[in-house]
């Protein structure tokens, strides 16, 4: 947490992102902030809890309330009561079942610091290899699945390639598939002598992130001159 009370620009923007009043082009500077500003990350998890709860809470008292005043409807009585009760009920469910089925920590943090890998330039792409190439075209466009396909079938005549290797996990990722990038990347960030060793064990980070495998995770070292070893940092602070 933040040392001390949040002051209230801070707490006031804050309440705006989770609530998504915040405007767009501040919005995309806020998040920028929390890429690097493990506290503020942290307080925003902890009032995005405070906030669903209040509303939850809110709701719960309002329905008990609604049916306190409601007795059965006498004949000829109008039924638009109890269809706000309906209505309530379902509101109350809906916030309910986010709760149950909000984000992990993990997740949270791999949705905040994941960007995808761009790809190679398709007329300057390190093969020739038509097939490859069209995998690239599918990847760049965001057909993840076809991408992971092609390149899957390709690597089976290549299977040293770590060109190959990394974008097939970068397809899988793009797919949601961690537990297929994760044991990709992992090969290819321990190959020192690969251009994409680097990358590779960045996104072999985040990927354990999200599954919250916080001990693989930090078992992952950067070198301080490497690009993302203050994200990599600010993601561990956050799980302290």
């Amino acid at each position: 947490m933040m040392n001390g009370m949040l002051d209230r620009d801070t707490f006031e923007a804050i309440e705006a992102y989770v609530l998504g009043t915040m405007p767009a082009l501040e919005r995309e500077r806020f998040e920028e902030r929390l890429r690097t500003d493990a506290d503020l990350l942290a307080e925003v998890e902890q009032q995005t809890e405070h906030i669903r709860a209040v509303e939850l809470g809110g709701l719960q008292r309002a329905l008990k309330d609604i049916g306190r005043q409601q007795a059965a409807p006498a004949p000829g009585r109008s039924w638009m009561p109890y269809l706000k009760v309906a209505a309530a009920v379902a509101v109350v469910l809906c916030a309910a079942l986010w709760y149950l089925n909000r984000p992990t920590t993990g997740e949270r943090l791999y949705a905040a610091h994941y960007q995808p890998d761009p790809g190679l330039p398709v007329a300057m792409s390190a093969t020739d290899d038509q097939a490859f190439q069209d995998a690239m075209v599918a990847y760049k466009l965001g057909d993840h699945a076809e991408a992971k396909a092609k390149w899957s079938t390709l690597l089976k005549d290549r299977p040293k390639s770590d060109t190959l290797r990394y974008y097939t996990a970068m397809a899988a990722l793009g797919a949601g598939e961690f537990g297929a990038a994760i044991p990709v990347l992992d090969d290819v960030a321990h190959e020192r002598t690969s251009p994409f060793a680097s990358k590779a064990a960045w996104y072999l980070f985040l990927a354990c992130t999200h599954e919250g495998d916080t001990a693989r995770a930090n078992a992952i070292h950067f070198d301080p001159a490497d690009p993302h070893a203050a994200e990599a940092a600010a993601i561990q602070q956050a799980w302290r």
